[in-house]
Formats: C-alpha cells, sequence, structure tokens
C-alpha cells in the first residue's frame, strides 16, 4: 500500500469512528466510501487551487449580480478602483460551483471584494474567451461615495450606450439629478435596466 493510500483509509476510519462489534462489513464499506470521498474531494481542491494559483486578482466593487439564461452562468458586474465597469461570470449555475458562486455573490452585492478572475476559453468557440470569477474574498461594504459623472458614465456603459435607458434607469432608482451617489445606489440603478444575456 502506498502512503497516500494509507493516510486516506487512516483519516476516513478516524472520520468514520470505531468499529461496532460485529458490524465489521458495513463498517468497512463505511471506511472505503469516505475513502474515495475524500479522494475525490482532494482532486476537487487541488483543480480549485490550481485555478486560484492562475488567476489574476484585483480590487472591484460588487454592483450586480444576473444570471444568463442560456448558460445559467451568473453575471456579475463590479466597478474596479479605476471606476471602470467589468463583467465576469461563474461557473455554469447547473453545477454545484457555479451555484456556490452565484448565491454567495448575490451576499455581497454592495461589498468591496478581492475578485479572483481566469480569462478561459468558451466551450462553443475555442477562439473567444470569458472572464470567469474563480474566488471573491470580502473587504466589506463599501461606503466611499461615487461622484455623479462617474456613476451616470457607469450606468450609460452599462446601458451600452443608450442614453434614453440610462436615463430612465437613473430616475426609476430614484437618484438624484446632482451630487454624489452611494454604492448601492448605483446598484439599484443598474437593477433597472434590462437584462441582456450575452452568452
Amino acid at each position: 500500500m502506498n502512503p497516500r493510500d494509507l493516510e486516506l483509509t487512516l483519516a476516513a476510519a478516524r472520520a468514520v469512528g470505531p468499529c461496532p462489534p460485529g458490524e465489521e462489513a458495513a463498517w468497512t464499506e463505511q471506511v472505503r466510501a469516505r475513502a474515495v470521498h475524500l479522494y475525490t474531494l482532494a482532486d476537487t481542491v487541488g483543480q480549485d487551487l490550481q485555478r486560484l494559483d492562475e488567476a489574476k486578482q484585483f480590487t472591484a466593487t460588487l454592483l450586480t449580480v444576473r444570471l444568463e439564461a442560456t448558460s445559467t452562468r451568473g453575471v456579475l458586474v463590479v466597478r474596479n478602483t479605476s471606476g471602470e465597469l467589468e463583467s465576469l461570470r461563474t461557473d455554469r449555475g447547473d453545477s454545484d460551483a457555479g451555484r456556490a458562486m452565484i448565491e454567495r455573490a448575490r451576499a455581497l452585492v454592495g461589498h468591496r471584494l478581492r475578485v479572483y478572475r481566469l480569462n478561459e476559453q468558451m466551450a462553443s468557440n475555442a477562439k473567444l474567451q470569458v472572464r470567469t470569477v474563480v474566488h471573491l474574498t470580502d473587504h466589506g461594504p463599501d461606503t466611499d461615495p461615487i461622484h455623479e459623472h462617474s456613476a451616470k458614465d457607469n450606468v450609460l456603459a452599462a446601458a451600452e450606450g443608450d442614453k434614453d435607458a440610462a436615463r430612465r434607469a437613473w430616475l426609476d432608482a430614484g437618484l438624484p439629478e446632482t451630487g454624489s451617489v452611494s454604492v448601492s445606489q448605483l446598484a439599484a440603478a443598474l437593477a433597472q435596466l434590462p437584462a441582456v444575456d450575452a452568452s
């Protein structure tokens, strides 16, 4: 037996607990199943850590989280430290990792984050890349005011240059005509824009 297999078996036996008298067969099966689970878990964690090693890191504030209907991916719109918007996608929402990232992101809207992002090839077109978020580290709510011109530029960019849609979103969110706005106010304006499925 190689050392890795012995370590996995011992860890599984500790997790399952002592073998009750007369239940050796059932206990052995529980230990075997737990060892296999630990092995596959280590493989998954290894892949996750490799993606983190390869990811670009930057600080940004999360403004919105939407779902793409066709891909089931979450689309996160973040505002980076230079005041520009960037769209990131999660793994597919029908996967455990994608679903967990979407739920975590929804809880972090309005927060300043350390974002770990990969540029990954699209499965449907190897010539195109998708900006995929692989991890978010929370640094708490972003309470810094946003200058009105920067905020209006962000809404216009999110509206893909449609000035009427941007103005409607601004007014529908109840934002002031002049003066700085909060992160939550900017997020509210972006939420008024129609969803675009850009998978």
